[in-house]
């Protein structure tokens, strides 16, 4: 994962920084811990480190300074004497990468300095402008434009036109971090003046000093750590004392429930209100930082502040920044082409990159964060107002979903193009309900975490209609990444029907961490037992497209639906399912083997254990199966038969325990049932690693004697 920079390293940027604005003293304290990032292996959480310095008081601090220090507090790691630092909030669940030191171009460039520039001069590095909206109208293909350090208040729509051999480029300055901040700037810079108690609500809650009409809803989270606010909808469960989540049976609704630290907009009065009161739900990583809103800095956001729109862009860049203080969505492509992000960070509001009519999308080692908090459970951010219900919703608007594509259709004028020729890579996807849609035209996803997701963790279906000349020319390809604790990882919720193909190989799903679905309540009071996530599932059974899912190793702290966990279900003739050479393991509850009497389902090569399995069992495990009808049936559409070739074994890998807290390494040890023991793979079938493995396919992600794969913003080649 992340190494993040030493402190006397930052620390010389952070000060070089200081001197630009005059700031000759600072007053730095250590604190309690400070999260470290998670492995680019393992997909793991956050875990407590080392120190680094924080202000005593945030409220005297300029614009950038605040930023600054929020930013080294985000990237930085071991400190010199190895002390813990607590932030005023709560640990960071994620960190980001180090300072960039990327060289700056050669050609035409530009400047932009929030501090010290001005929108009256001419935007060389001497006379920098002020704002990226002046700056952008100016630009022409070829050029750069360099950002200096600092946060840039502002909503950019950007419809510059590059070319292929001369790109546009938006980057921070080298060795500094640009923000740029759809939010309400006060909140974070000014905080002690822009909340006050609130005594007519409950204990501990603050009203902002002034009204802001006309917003619909505010989004926010900690400035500090950037673990998102709780956005309420309603007043009774911000000002709730009680956290258990169940009915009232009299009022056909649900109690008044507290969640956690957040924010409410009071849209008859434009008020904001805020409580950071401490949460107290056993089991949850619970909050218990400071609960007076003057005194660290938030990032509060209107419902429909989108920091950065691309309309109709072409051949645009974008690295080396960090984006925040996003409403109903945070990025926005539209009908733009050629884009690139790189090392591009965001902070999602409900959502965090849409897309519609996007073709030739890059996005590498970048981040789409979500702003679901540890203390909040998927039963408060799902849809409760169905109609013909009286249940209210809760917090729904904390982050829906990461990635989203969409389409435009025949009442539109711009019904196409569709989104397609899209490369992921090298990224984070992290603390959402659901994940990433990967519903459009020729995508490939790979070496990317995905990791903490309430309910969907991956998308599959074609999320919009497809006109008949791109019916079947989708090729979609998933490889090398490593999936880790959703509710469902692989699911499918679309209507629409397609004869694409999706590839699914070399992946590593790792389902031990449990998903937090419910909260206790007064009749059981303790904590609530987490839930086991699936590997593949549905919404009410919409068509699933044609599979080929190979070299796959996923493990699981419960038992499946399914031996297989679901990989050879859903198929239709239309669209095939064809499983090989995967590794599945069950913490528990390994069921019998079936698999559908179907030609179009094709399955071979594949390992079914669970740890402690008897052996007679493991023995007798395909028996029944290999007796029936429908293996006998098989045949005629795959001459061995349907799982011949397959093993009930131990993988035998470096380290393989169902503990969630275990870093676990799936390469083969010598003497692995998996190694030798596939089916071929038909030589179209894209495999990176096919000439690693030596003689017959080994199973699972990683072929004996190959080192396992990096995931993740630094496991990134370099530019």
């Amino acid at each position: 994962m992340n190494t993040p920079l030493k402190f006397p390293v930052f620390a010389g940027a952070l000060l070089r920084q200081l001197s630009i604005l005059g700031i000759q003293e600072l007053s730095l304290q250590t604190r309690g811990n400070v999260a470290q990032p998670p492995s680019a292996v393992s997909g793991g959480k956050a875990q407590p480190g080392a120190a680094v310095p924080h202000l005593k008081s945030v409220a005297y601090v300029s614009t950038r300074l605040v930023c600054l220090l929020t930013v080294f507090c985000l990237h930085a790691g071991p400190s010199a004497d190895g002390a813990d630092e607590k932030f005023l909030s709560h640990p960071p669940m994620r960190l980001l990468p180090p300072l960039s030191k990327r060289p700056m171009a050669s050609g035409p460039a530009c400047f932009v300095d929030p501090v010290k520039g001005s929108d009256q001069n001419d935007g060389s590095v001497a006379k920098p402008w002020k704002t990226m909206g002046h700056a952008v109208p100016q630009l022409r293909a070829g050029d750069t434009l360099y950002l200096r350090g600092g946060v840039y208040y502002e909503h950019l729509t950007l419809a510059m036109t590059g070319t292929a051999d001369k790109p546009i480029v938006i980057r921070s300055h080298p060795g500094e971090v640009a923000i740029l901040d759809g939010g309400l700037r006060e909140f974070f810079d000014q905080p002690a003046t822009s909340w006050e108690p609130y005594p007519k609500g409950a204990e501990g809650e603050y009203r902002s000093t002034r009204a802001y009409p006309n917003l619909r809803h505010v989004l926010g989270a900690f400035g500090d750590s950037m673990i998102g606010l709780v956005t309420y909808y309603h007043a009774l469960d911000l000002r709730a004392q009680g956290e258990f989540f169940e009915m009232d049976e009299a009022a056909k609704d649900f109690k008044p429930i507290y969640c956690g630290p957040g924010i409410w907009y009071d849209a008859a009065t434009g008020y904001i209100h805020a409580r950071l009161a401490p949460t107290n739900v056993p089991g949850f990583d619970n909050y218990h930082g400071e609960t007076d809103p003057r005194k660290l800095p938030l990032v509060i956001a209107p419902f429909r502040s989108v920091p950065l729109h691309l309309d109709g862009a072409q051949h645009v860049r974008f690295q080396d920044l960090i984006i925040r203080g996003g409403g109903y969505d945070t990025v926005v492509l539209d009908q733009s082409n050629d884009i690139e992000f790189d090392n591009v960070t965001v902070w999602c509001g409900t959502y965090g990159l849409r897309a519609t009519g996007t073709q030739r999308l890059k996005f590498y080692r970048s981040a789409l964060y979500g702003s679901i908090p540890p203390w909040l459970s998927r039963a408060e951010c799902g849809l409760q107002s169905y109609p013909g219900r009286t249940e209210r919703d809760i917090a729904r608007l904390n982050t829906h979903a990461l990635l989203v594509p969409e389409a435009g259709s025949e009442s539109s004028v711009y019904c196409f193009p569709f989104n397609d020729n899209w490369e992921i890579s090298y990224s984070e996807f992290t603390d959402s309900t659901d994940g990433v849609y990967l519903g459009g035209v020729s995508m490939k996803f790979h070496h990317n975490l995905l990791d903490n997701m309430q309910d969907d963790g991956l998308y599959l279906s074609p999320m919009y209609v497809r006109y008949d000349r791109f019916m079947g020319k989708a090729r979609v390809e998933i490889f090398q990444n490593y999936f880790s604790c959703a509710l469902t990882m692989l699911a499918f919720g679309g209507t629409e029907i397609t004869i694409d193909t999706i590839y699914f190989y070399r992946n590593i799903i790792d389902l031990r961490a449990p998903v937090r679905n419910g909260r206790p309540s007064s009749k059981a009071p303790g904590p609530v037992a987490p839930y086991a996530g699936h590997i593949m599932g549905d919404h009410g059974s919409p068509p699933w497209p044609a599979m080929c899912s190979y070299h796959n190793t996923i493990i699981s702290r419960e038992g499946g639906r399914g031996p297989d966990f679901l990989l050879t279900r859903g198929a239709v003739a239309e669209r095939p399912r064809r499983v090989f050479n995967n590794i599945f393991v069950h913490g528990k509850g390994l069921s019998a083997f079936t698999l559908p009497d179907a030609p179009f389902v094709q399955s071979d090569g594949n390992l079914y254990w669970q740890p402690g399995l008897d052996a007679k069992i493991a023995a007798e495990f395909f028996n029944s199966y290999r007796a029936s009808p429908a293996f006998a049936n098989s045949k005629k559409a795959y001459p061995p038969g349907f799982d011949a070739g397959s093993l009930a074994a131990d993988p035998k890998f470096s380290k393989g325990e169902i503990d969630a807290k275990t870093v676990n390494d799936y390469r083969l040890q010598p003497g692995s049932a998996a190694v030798d023991a596939g089916a071929p793979i038909p030589a179209d079938w894209p495999d990176p690693l096919r000439a690693q493995d030596k003689g017959r396919p080994d199973l699972g992600a990683l072929p004996s004697g190959a080192e396992p794969f990096q995931v993740g913003r630094a496991a990134a080649p370099a530019p």
